[in-house]
């Protein structure tokens, strides 16, 4: 009876650990690599990706309860979000900024938890000049968007698969500078299969597919790779940052947005580390 108790409350725990996941996954700046590494269930996941069949012997009831948890965080979230950048896009963007700074610091010293060599900020420096001139020139020169179509629906899937395994890597970010993040999120919330299947089978893809070269490169080259990772989300985020306006309570109000986003990320990023099993 006892037994059956504990397993209650561990399957409660780990639906409740997916779901924040989910929510990670959806809001911009939050990776759900980071979330899982943080509730202690990113080598399971990885486990079943890189091995399903012999991760789910070890694993299924954890992977039954996680994934239940986290399709609930994910949907239920969508809407939100996309309710929120309807309702004011530039002050839901510097939340989003804010929520990207707020992580930055716990980004930084996970990168470095292997070591820092001169490779590292070589690789963060490489990393960060070549992204952001890589987006100014696809949103300023070319003005490059994602079409809210098939193609565009399986890239969103392809970037959602690699943020579940780049711990730190935030696929809404890039895809709310891309212009199609609203519009997915739009379609997850309402239930709209001809989003969400294309979506959900690139990502399943994504997953299988990378995840145990994800695991060998991580291993190898942990800190030239989280390093570059850390050059992205910085070069990523200042990508996203709306125009201000000139109206001095519009530029008080967008700082404090930025601030309270980050303040937020921040602890919650704190409270995540506390929680993480040893």
């Amino acid at each position: 009876m006892k037994t059956k108790k504990t397993f209650v409350i561990q399957a409660i725990l780990w639906a409740i650990q997916g779901f924040i996941v989910g929510i990670g996954a959806i809001l911009p700046g939050v990776s759900g690599g980071t979330l899982c590494y943080a509730f202690g269930i990113y080598d399971p996941v990885l486990d079943v990706l890189s091995d399903p069949i012999k991760g789910l012997k070890k694993h299924w009831k954890m992977m039954i309860f996680v994934i239940l948890g986290g399709g609930l965080g994910f949907v239920g979230f969508a809407g939100i979000t996309n309710w929120l950048l309807n309702l004011n896009e530039a002050v839901v963007l510097c939340v989003f900024v804010g929520l990207i700074a707020g992580t930055l610091p716990d980004i930084w010293k996970d990168a470095g938890k292997k070591g820092r060599g001169s490779g590292s900020y070589i690789a963060l420096a490489i990393s960060f000049v070549a992204i952001a001139a890589v987006f100014y020139v696809f949103k300023s020169v070319w003005h490059l968007t994602i079409a809210p179509n098939l193609a565009g629906w399986l890239i969103c899937g392809l970037l959602w698969g690699l943020s579940f395994i780049i711990p730190g890597f935030s696929s809404s970010t890039l895809l709310l500078f891309f212009g199609i993040y609203e519009k997915m999120s739009e379609g997850i919330s309402t239930l709209d299969f001809g989003v969400i299947i294309p979506l959900g089978l690139a990502m399943l893809a994504t997953l299988l597919l990378f995840s145990r070269l994800m695991k060998l490169v991580f291993d190898k080259f942990y800190s030239i790779v989280s390093h570059c990772v850390l050059g992205f989300v910085v070069a990523t985020t200042l990508m996203i940052l709306p125009s201000f306006a000139t109206e001095w309570y519009n530029i008080l109000i967008y700082i404090g947005c930025i601030v309270a986003g980050g303040v937020a990320s921040f602890f919650f990023s704190k409270l995540c580390n506390k929680i993480k099993p040893e």
